[in-house]
């Protein structure tokens, strides 16, 4: 199955250049031809899901924003595929139920939409996707945020223990606190090779200049029981420019 992270850059108002009207239909081409099971996207509000769902006829998507009318971190699944058995957004902060609540200096609110789904064909298969965009200013909320939802993975693995997957734009680099806390604490497997590319040549945010040279903020971490087979940084260019600031990352991975 192929997985995607894709942080879409929120619609602004007023901006001429790289303008929402502008890409939007170059994200659903991307996404269509791509063919991803899974798509955790950020900065994603309700009417450019709208915009994008034009295109995207097999797919449909769960999650909550971050405010009313603002962005949020949605996930889009394969209806054909998959069965979503339950879902849920939390607020990165020390009273993560409250909506729009803010901790630990963040800049925004932000939070982590999760689902829980099932194969049609196989409804004992079931796995959880857990997506994310951490606080691009403070590193004390980056920190605290992936260890709430660390704590969030621990909580609904002790009802029942799942594969899974965690995905987002953490605006951190692999050197991080926010990285090794994966890596370590939660044990976590990262699913990001260079497939032919220079080690150096990992950036994924590139402010619609189409750079390459760089370290990655855009991730896709599995739980050890799933099986990694490759990953790719997505660097298409469509006909009215890059479809977002962010390149999109894909992941190909098999449930054990």
């Amino acid at each position: 199955m192929k997985v995607m992270t894709f942080n879409i850059r929120v619609d602004i108002p007023g901006l001429q250049e790289n303008a929402w009207g502008d890409r939007y239909k170059g994200v659903s081409q991307l996404i269509n031809d791509e063919s991803p099971v899974i798509v955790g996207m950020q900065e994603a509000n309700e009417s450019m899901i709208r915009d994008v769902m034009q295109n995207l006829s097999i797919y449909d998507w769960t999650g909550e924003p971050r405010r009313r009318g603002d962005e949020g971190t949605p996930i889009f699944y394969r209806t054909d595929l998959f069965t979503l058995l339950d879902s849920d957004t939390f607020w990165l902060s020390e009273t993560p139920n409250e909506v729009g609540s803010m901790s630990w200096n963040t800049s925004y609110p932000r939070v982590c939409t999760w689902a829980e789904l099932s194969l049609i064909e196989g409804p004992n298969t079931r796995f959880r996707v857990f997506n994310t965009h951490l606080d691009h200013m403070s590193e004390e909320a980056r920190v605290q945020g992936i260890k709430l939802i660390g704590e969030t993975i621990h909580r609904l693995n002790q009802t029942s223990h799942l594969p899974f997957l965690l995905m987002g734009d953490f605006n951190d680099v692999p050197s991080s606190k926010t990285f090794q806390y994966c890596e370590k604490e939660l044990q976590l497997k990262k699913a990001f090779k260079t497939m032919g590319e220079n080690i150096e040549d990992r950036l994924t945010f590139h402010d619609f200049k189409g750079d390459v040279q760089g370290e990655p903020i855009d991730f896709i971490f599995t739980s050890q029981d799933v099986m990694i087979s490759q990953s790719k940084i997505i660097r298409t260019k469509m006909e009215h420019g890059y479809p977002s600031d962010h390149y999109p990352v894909t992941v190909e991975i098999e449930l054990k």
